[in-house]
Order: structure tokens, then C-alpha cells, then sequence
């Protein structure tokens, strides 16, 4: 019946609830770290710049972070920087340990294999002198740079694909599926509402039609229970957002875990619960229709 069906959404909205919450949960606190990150990695090429040009006019590594902190002040770099500089003054670390100290060095505060790697060429090429770690961080600014261009071209080339996988994991799917439980309840509704008219008519006809009705309703009586079909239809809905969520993600940002974790979370739970919103919804509507066609299928 209707009730059972409905019923039955409990499941489904418990399973995606759960497993969204799960990675939500899981990547809340840490995506605020990883955003700042991701601005510092997009205006870090011209940070290098900056601090390559200070390097190349002679001045010493500790006093151009200080340099390219104050005139990049108020930007996520300039933090960065501010941060390494503050290591370097008020707590007397070395460079190294500005950088990378595991309790206090700035690149705990942004990690980036990117800035890591940068940093690192800057410690081995200062051994060498500040010209030839100019030259280096001007390097790694152009390096950084190309990295952005190839990164957006491949976006670009893949936004057809991205914005397809997105529309089905946020409305096509979940819209589709429901609609699908919707109709398969009011035909459930409808045979069952026409087995129970015929076995009531079979008791008032002839012999003859009774034997024909009767087979009529062995032919009714086959079927699978909505909430069993809604069960089906609600995991499968919930392993499609999963699969697709994971595969766009990976075109989209690589080999970003937590980037995925990110958007399992959140994908999960609208896509589950607009799936269950919208079964529901149908599915009463659709009854509704059922018990009307068949009441006027036994009045006339």
C-alpha cells in the first residue's frame, strides 16, 4: 500500500543521510584550511615574483619576506609570508624552520605540495646566494603560471562533461527515480483496486465467467511491492550520486581526497533527500489518481 511505500523512504533517507553526514562532517573544518590554501596556490606565482626581485636586488631572505608580506598585505599570500616572518623575528627560528617547523611553521598553516615545493628550492638555492635564488623563484613563478593556464584550458575542455555529471547527480537522477516509484505505485494501486472489483464481481457471475475472471486475477496478482521496488530504486539512486560525485571530482580537481569528501558530503544529502521528497510527493498524487480512475471505473 501507499503507507508502506512512504514508509519504506525511512531507509533510504537514513542510508544517504548517513553517509552524507559522514563525509560532511569529516571535511567541514578542514576545507576552510584547504580554501585558503587553494587562494594562496592561484596568487603564489606572483608572490615568487615579488620575492624573487627582492632576492635579486641584494637583500637577505628574512627581510624580503617581510618586503613582499608588507606590499602584499591584506591577501592570503601576504599572510603567508607575514606568518614566516614572524617565525623568523619574534621566535628566532632559521628559515627552515619558519617554513617548515611541524608545530608552528607557516606551511602547517597552508600545506601545499606546491608552496612546499617551492619553498624547498628557495632553501637550496639560497645556499648558493641570493642571485641564484632570484633566478630560481622567477623560475618557479613562470612554472606556476603555466600550471594555472594548462589547469583552466583542461577545465574548459571538460565543462561539457563536468556540467553533465553535475545536473544528474543534483536533480536528473533523483527526479527520474521518483517519478519512476510515483508510477509504479499508482499501477500497483490501480491492479490492485481492479483484483479486488473483480473478486467481487466473479462471486455474482455464472460459472463459465468466474473461471475467466479467476485467471484474470492470477494475472493481477503478480507483481512486486512498491516498497520493495522503492528500496531497490532508493539504493541504487544513492550508489549512482556516489560513483558520479567520485568521477567528477577526479576530472575536476585530481587526486583531491578531500576535495571529494567534500562533495560526497554534500551531494548526498540533497540528491537523497530531493529522491525522497519527490517519491513521496508523486507517489501520493499519483494514488490519488489510481483510487479516482478506478472509482469511476466501478461506477460505470
Amino acid at each position: 500500500g501507499l503507507g508502506s511505500a512512504i514508509l519504506s523512504l525511512i531507509f533510504i533517507v537514513g542510508l544517504g543521510l548517513g553517509l552524507g553526514l559522514y563525509f560532511a562532517l569529516r571535511s567541514k573544518n578542514v576545507m576552510k584550511i584547504r580554501k585558503r590554501t587553494l587562494e594562496l596556490e592561484d596568487e603564489f606565482s606572483s608572490a615568487l615574483f615579488q620575492l624573487g626581485n627582492r632576492l635579486g636586488d641584494g637583500l637577505p631572505a628574512e627581510i624580503a619576506f617581510a618586503k613582499v608580506a608588507q606590499t602584499m598585505e591584506n591577501t592570503t599570500s601576504g599572510d603567508f609570508f607575514n606568518l614566516a616572518e614572524k617565525n623568523i623575528t619574534q621566535l628566532g627560528m632559521g628559515m627552515e624552520e619558519a617554513l617548515f617547523d611541524e608545530k608552528v611553521g607557516a606551511l602547517v598553516s597552508f600545506p601545499s605540495n606546491v608552496i612546499e615545493s617551492s619553498m624547498k628550492v628557495l632553501l637550496e638555492s639560497i645556499k648558493k646566494g641570493p642571485r641564484i635564488a632570484a633566478e630560481a623563484l622567477l623560475s618557479m613563478s613562470r612554472y606556476i603560471k603555466e600550471i594555472h593556464r594548462v589547469e583552466e584550458r583542461l577545465k574548459d575542455l571538460m565543462a561539457d562533461v563536468i556540467s553533465s555529471m553535475q545536473a544528474q547527480i543534483k536533480f536528473l537522477t533523483p527526479a527520474i527515480a521518483g517519478i519512476v516509484i510515483g508510477i509504479t505505485s499508482m499501477i500497483s494501486a490501480v491492479l490492485t483496486q481492479l483484483t479486488a472489483q473483480l473478486a467481487g464481481y466473479s462471486t455474482t457471475t455464472e460459472a463459465s465467467s468466474a473461471v475467466g475472471l479467476s485467471e484474470m486475477l492470477t494475472i493481477f496478482g503478480i507483481g512486486i511491492p512498491t516498497f520493495y521496488f522503492q528500496l531497490v530504486v532508493g539504493i541504487y539512486v544513492v550508489q549512482i550520486i556516489y560513483i558520479l560525485t567520485t568521477l567528477s571530482s577526479g576530472i575536476e580537481n585530481g587526486a583531491d581526497k578531500l576535495g571529494e569528501r567534500y562533495a560526497l558530503g554534500k551531494n548526498l544529502i540533497s540528491s537523497t533527500l530531493l529522491y525522497c521528497i519527490l517519491a513521496a510527493v508523486v507517489m501520493i498524487i499519483f494514488n490519488i489518481v489510481a483510487v479516482n480512475l478506478t472509482a469511476g471505473s466501478m461506477t460505470y
